[in-house]
């Protein structure tokens, strides 16, 4: 059996010719979870319950880096 990894892609991207490279603004639910430290299932849960604002795009959740921060701090008052 062929043995498949998902392509990722970075949260930081390199365009040419450019001194700096750009961060990317919005993160995959993946990006999220490595970001914040929670696990993939907690960010689409976080999602799906309304905690965690995200913009769909096709398939696909984008997440603002604003919205992740102001998720974990909302967890940490809670906590």
């Amino acid at each position: 059996m062929a043995n498949f990894k998902k392509k990722s892609t970075p949260a930081v991207v390199e365009i040419p010719n450019q001194q700096t490279p750009i961060a990317a603004r919005g993160l995959r639910v993946a990006e999220v979870s490595a970001y914040t430290g929670a696990t993939v299932c907690a960010v689409r849960a976080a999602i799906r319950d309304g905690a965690l604002p995200a913009l769909r795009l096709g398939k696909r959740h984008v997440i603002l880096r604003e919205d992740a921060d102001a998720w974990l701090d909302k967890l940490r008052a809670a906590a």
